[in-house]
């Protein structure tokens, strides 16, 4: 043990992340978005570090490394004595952004429990700032927090020639994981769910006939593919007014696009006729329904796990039903939460197990809604964001990852893994998705 202070013990779900990155199963969590000024300001480290300074000097989970042996329950955040942002901070003067994402998004942190904290940034050449972060200590509306908080110590701070790369981490409490702010205990139909999922043989189970892209590697070698798509400001509005008008949301309607354009590719494989849904997996924001404000650092989520038909016609029934179905579960999925403290002893063991298996998820889809950021006219502005988990070596086969950015764009990072998927299908993917979100907002 060393002497440094111990904060808390880690929840049941941040272990769970830090299980997986142990393994190697897992890299970070990742958002990019691009300052910018009237006269266009390059960000440099005397901008930078002292901003950077007031969020270490903020937020707690900033200022933490991890303690004790990572794929096991015995696990705790303690605090470093300071920060050193020569060896967090990569000005890497790079343009490709893609590229940058996909290194993020296959690199996880190399000494979780050494002197540098669980996170890193890197400014490329057009001043996007990209934050990888370990996933026990930021989900991603943490991610868009952490913008938030740093365009406006940006408006609010000027350059400095006498800047220190050192930060002293203050003495302060981590926020509280999510089961200590909310009820997560499972119910009934949660345990018999899970027994059933265990016990009864495959070819009873949904997941037997759903599509899933191709199975666990059986070596962990974590290489994530990843693509960005835009839409325009008019494009976007006029996207949400029409799922607005068939009583649908932004959310739901990707997630049906998503289906129906996955079940039109299927089709066309040679083993389609064994395939009747998909698997998908959509994260939830528990934050408005325990409290917790979009300002605070943390994990602060749970998910709905569906398998709708593969039907490659879009509906607007579907669209609609789901929007209803996501608002339900936002007060009843955390409880299955539950199921995955029962198996916190377990969870080096499952990981290592779905190795060689079927995968669980084909999809999963991630929408953490409009960034709305305050503007300081003439001063610094935010656009053009991007985010996406990592989770691509178990996790779903497709990954998207959706963010309304301040300036009214829609942005979307697509992401998979090398073996997950063929790129040829993901492309293709892309582009009848594009055409659909454009077609909808005609």
């Amino acid at each position: 043990m060393s002497a440094l202070q111990h904060v808390r013990p880690l929840s049941f779900l941040e272990k769970y992340y830090t299980t997986r990155h142990f393994l190697g199963m897992d890299a970070c969590v990742v958002t990019s978005a691009r300052y910018t000024t009237p006269e266009k300001t390059t960000l440099t480290k005397e901008l930078l570090f002292p901003v950077l300074r007031i969020l270490i000097e903020t937020h707690a989970a900033l200022g933490v490394r991890l303690e004790g042996k990572e794929d096991t329950p015995h696990l705790a955040f303690v605090r470093l004595p300071a920060v050193d942002l020569s060896r967090v901070v990569v000005f890497s003067g790079k343009g490709d952004l893609q590229a940058a994402l996909e290194w993020h998004l296959s690199h996880g942190f190399e000494n979780t429990q050494g002197n540098l904290p669980l996170w890193r940034l890197e400014v490329l050449a057009d001043n996007t700032v990209i934050l990888g972060a370990h996933h026990s200590i930021l989900d991603g509306l943490s991610h868009t927090s952490f913008h938030n908080a740093l365009l406006q110590a940006l408006q609010a701070t000027s350059p400095s020639t006498t800047y220190s790369s050192s930060v002293v981490v203050p003495d302060q409490c981590l926020q509280p994981p999510l089961e200590m702010v909310t009820d997560v205990r499972p119910t009934v139909f949660n345990i018999l769910g899970a027994f059933y999922e265990l016990l009864a043989p495959k070819s009873w189970q949904n997941s037997h006939s759903a599509w899933t892209g191709r199975p666990v590697p059986t070596t962990i070698v974590l290489h994530t593919h990843v693509r960005l798509l835009s839409f325009e400001k008019s494009v976007a509005a006029r996207f949400a007014a029409t799922c607005r008008k068939h009583n649908a949301t932004v959310t739901s309607t990707l997630y049906a696009l998503a289906v129906s354009t996955i079940a039109r590719l299927v089709a066309n494989e040679p083993d389609a006729e064994q395939y009747k849904t998909v698997s998908v997996l959509v994260p939830l924001s528990q934050r408005p329904v325990v409290g917790v404000t979009a300002d605070v650092f943390g994990n602060y989520i749970s998910s709905y796990h569906t398998f709708p038909a593969l039907d490659p016609v879009f509906s607007w029934t579907t669209a609609s039903r789901f929007a209803a179905d996501l608002q339900a579960q936002k007060y009843t999925s955390q409880t299955a939460l539950g199921v995955l403290r029962m198996a916190e002893k377990q969870y080096a063991r499952i990981f290592k197990g779905t190795l060689g298996k079927k995968r669980r998820f084909g999809l999963a889809l991630s929408n953490l809604g409009r960034f709305q950021t305050p503007s300081v006219e003439g001063g610094w502005s935010i656009e053009e964001v991007f985010f996406s988990p990592c989770d691509t070596l178990t996790g779903a086969a497709l990954g998207i990852s959706v963010v309304g950015d301040p300036a009214g764009m829609l942005d979307i990072c697509f992401k998979w893994g090398a073996e997950s998927l063929d790129t040829t299908f993901v492309e293709a993917f892309i582009e009848s998705y594009k055409d659909s979100v454009h077609g909808l907002a005609s």
